[in-house]
């Protein structure tokens, strides 16, 4: 199917997608800017046909160090997605924690959505700045650092490698991670029914499927600006 046909939803042209960024652009600046939803920005980067990206930059607090000889996240999870003995430490014994080495930190994500041309829905790339090695060896560390723990079993049992896979970014070229988007049409048809959703209001309802699974959830704010 190429991206130049008249499609229909559940199913975008590259101008419709287009169009869906621009909207989820206008969204968000009514909602007074990323900054105000709790992101680092929200951009459209324009590009060729079929290779335009709308970019959500955050950061999240992360918390390095050893704790029974395991990384320990915000949520409480270890790196093996299992709890974390952090959840009965109280505020007064953080001082020890961090004697201890665990330290809390920043790390800066890119989300950046582009258009599949081979499945014609919008495909979630992400770039994680200084976290990890970026390559199809480093799939289980992504998988413990950035899926939600009651997300992973669902997420890895999508596509053919799973549902995050490793590519290369369609706009810049470099190695990336992606939401393999091949059960994409699918879940939008269940979702809207027997509607049809508008490219104006499809990137909104897509990253309510996509993004808790990535830690990316979408701020309530953003649709009373709608």
């Amino acid at each position: 199917m190429e991206s130049g046909e008249d499609l229909t939803f559940p199913f975008l042209a590259a101008d419709s997608f287009e169009c869906a960024c621009q909207a989820f652009v206008r969204r968000v600046d009514a909602a007074g800017g990323g900054r105000n939803l709790g992101w680092l920005a929200v951009e459209y980067l324009p590009s060729e046909p079929g290779r335009s990206i709308l970019r959500i930059s955050k950061s999240i607090n992360v918390q390095r160090g050893r704790l029974e000889g395991k990384k320990t996240f915000v949520d409480g999870r270890t790196e093996n997605g299992e709890d974390s003995q952090e959840d009965l430490i109280e505020d007064d014994d953080r001082e020890t924690l961090i004697r201890d080495g665990v330290n809390e930190e920043q790390l800066a994500i890119d989300y950046d959505i582009a258009l599949s041309t081979s499945y014609n829905v919008p495909v979630m790339y992400f770039l994680l700045k200084g976290a990890f090695q970026v390559g199809p060896a480093a799939l289980d560390d992504i998988y413990n650092f950035l899926v939600p723990h009651q997300h992973q079993q669902s997420l890895k049992s999508n596509g053919v490698m799973g549902g995050i896979s490793f590519g290369y970014h369609p706009q810049s070229g470099i190695p990336a991670y992606f939401v393999h988007p091949c059960n994409t049409a699918s879940a939008m048809k269940a979702i809207a029914g027997d509607k049809n959703i508008e490219p104006e209001d499809y990137l909104p309802t897509w990253l309510g499927l996509v993004g808790g699974c990535i830690n990316l959830s979408l701020p309530s704010r953003l649709f009373v600006a709608s």
